[in-house]
């Protein structure tokens, strides 16, 4: 596994969209923090402080994670076996003796230590900037924050493969990441709005991408919970235990997926 892991790492290193896509999401997460602090403050909801504190400062980071993983993580992950496919990468790798199995292999041991480098990198942002502007802080207020680290890294987690699965079904890096980015920013919400004009239920929250929004939501939950109690007769929300069950078969389903079709496409 370590040596499929190495193979990946010194392919890509030196790739400067690759760099430039990990290194962005390095840079704009602690920015968000600063973002935060320059929000105006709106009656009944969490003020700019609370979002840079305990234990609000969790969910504020995990939600601007959020959409950071989806794009620059996501587009990291298209743009390798795209690029793998464009240059003949992916056969030369199986004539020198990898297999189909470990060569897919090598892919999900990739998105596995990315989904970890940027949860670990999400959690000492958020822990830093959660104690530089909390008034009393302590460890055990610090990690008062309902399994978010493990959340986060599950979103990671599906957002990649999820990446993943278009990259091999359509093996072009421009298709690949306008369908990947139309349906994630558009194309679900569009579906969603039609399941709710013809069914009004809580079975819109979960669609894949949804479920997997929801382990890290907007962190405006009384403004949820209002609109919630005066509009509609269910949840807005899917709770965290069953956003990251959904979730987690989900990225089954997109792993399946792409393995299919990389067993069955010519190399």
């Amino acid at each position: 596994m370590l040596r499929l892991l190495k193979l990946e790492f010194s392919k890509f290193r030196k790739s400067t969209v690759i760099v430039l896509l990990a290194s962005f999401y390095f840079l704009f997460l602690p920015f968000s923090m600063y973002v935060a602090t320059t929000l105006p403050e709106i009656p009944g909801l969490a003020t700019k402080n609370t979002l840079v504190s305990f234990t609000k400062v969790w969910e504020y980071a995990g939600y601007a994670g959020n959409w950071m993983v989806f794009f620059f993580f996501g587009v990291l992950m298209i743009y390798t076996i795209s690029l793998e496919v464009r240059f003949k990468t992916m056969r030369q790798s199986i004539i020198i003796g990898l297999s189909r199995k470990e060569f897919f292999i090598s892919k999900l041991l990739i998105i596995l230590a990315l989904a970890l480098i940027a949860s670990l990198y999400y959690a000492l942002v958020t822990f830093i900037i959660g104690w530089l502007n909390t008034s009393e802080p302590d460890l055990a207020l610090a990690f008062t924050n309902e399994w978010a680290i493990p959340r986060y890294f599950l979103m990671c987690v599906s957002y990649m493969s999820f990446a993943m699965m278009f990259a091999y079904i359509f093996r072009n890096a421009g298709v690949a990441i306008f369908i990947y980015l139309s349906y994630v920013m558009i194309g679900e919400n569009l579906i969603r709005l039609a399941h709710l004009k013809f069914q009004e239920s809580g079975l819109t929250n979960y669609y894949p991408m949804n479920a997997t929004e929801d382990l890290m939501p907007l962190p405006l939950f009384k403004l949820a919970e209002y609109i919630q109690k005066k509009e509609f007769d269910f949840d807005l929300l899917l709770s965290y235990g069953t956003a990251a069950t959904m979730t987690s078969i989900y990225i089954c389903i997109f792993i399946a997926i792409s393995y299919y079709n990389f067993m069955k496409k010519d190399v």
